[in-house]
């Protein structure tokens, strides 16, 4: 399969998954194994796939750009959850200990 000129722009193509189908079944894959052991590799993984998604090949209806849409703010969701824990987990750290106590 080659890639149109636009898609080279955009660098959204992935040619190791040639149709939607295909970016689908791998984000499945990926929710499945987010929701057994969420980490923020995983959500970035995912939120990748759903960014693939919008590339103009796999525009095969609106339906498909609507839930690409869609599967990326949830997944760019999860990811600024991750960031805000570990951020609270740093500044946690910081806090003495004495304080945290009273």
């Amino acid at each position: 399969m080659q890639c149109n000129h636009e898609a080279e722009q955009t660098g959204v193509f992935d040619p190791d998954l040639p149709n939607a189908s295909a970016v689908l079944v791998s984000l499945s894959c990926v929710a499945t194994r987010y929701a057994c052991n969420p980490s923020e590799d995983l959500a970035l993984l995912g939120w990748s796939l759903a960014q693939t998604l919008t590339a103009p090949e796999y525009a095969e209806s609106g339906l498909v750009v609507s839930a690409a849409r869609q599967l990326m703010q949830e997944w760019r969701n999860l990811l600024d959850a991750h960031r805000e824990f570990a951020m609270q987990q740093v500044v946690t750290e910081f806090i003495p200990q004495s304080a945290t106590m009273q």
